[in-house]
């Protein structure tokens, strides 16, 4: 498959197989986050990789029912890493850490689904709680967490805006 073809084919997966990932994989997605663009080549990112007990723990942090994450065999928890951005100022410390965050979640769900794994991009939970949950230091800001199987579904694609409606050409 092409990049073109990834991008397009990916989805949110919430059902996944009782089936466990070979260590290989895991770090070929870890290698992937690793190797995302970042401002100033800060890498302001920090990655948990999360199974068994850890796993049930930050899923009990979740803001609503999510009980499909639970299936999950893994579960990466991106964080940034705000503190190390202040030469930036401000928009380093509550912007570019996140963009360097959001580009290595991005090559996450790519390289899962060139692999024959899926994904899903998940927000929704409480960052406190997730913290204390892992007993995380205070410079890492939990981002996303990204459960990780082999799917147990083939999610069709979802609607999308026209290009019309969301791009805009100057000169």
């Amino acid at each position: 498959m092409n990049c073109s073809e990834l991008i397009t084919s990916r989805r949110s997966v919430r059902k996944y197989l009782n089936k466990e990932i070979p260590n290989e994989l895991i770090e070929r997605l870890l290698q992937a986050a690793h190797w995302a663009p970042s401002g100033g080549n800060m890498q302001l990112w920090h990655f948990y990789v999360l199974r068994g007990e850890a796993k049930q723990k930050v899923c009990d942090s979740l803001r609503r029912p999510t009980h499909w994450i639970y299936s999950a065999p893994v579960v990466i928890l991106v964080c940034a890493e705000s503190e190390r951005s202040a030469q930036y100022g401000e928009r380093g410390k509550n912007l570019y850490c996140l963009q360097d965050t959001a580009a290595a979640i991005q090559n996450i769900l790519i390289c899962a689904k060139a692999n024959g794994l899926s994904t899903c991009w998940v927000g929704a939970f409480d960052e406190t709680a997730c913290k204390e949950a892992l007993n995380l230091p205070n410079e890492r800001r939990p981002v996303a967490m990204i459960p990780v199987g082999y799917s147990e579904e083939e999610p069709k694609a979802p609607e999308r805006r026209p290009l019309t409606e969301v791009v805009t050409f100057l000169d």
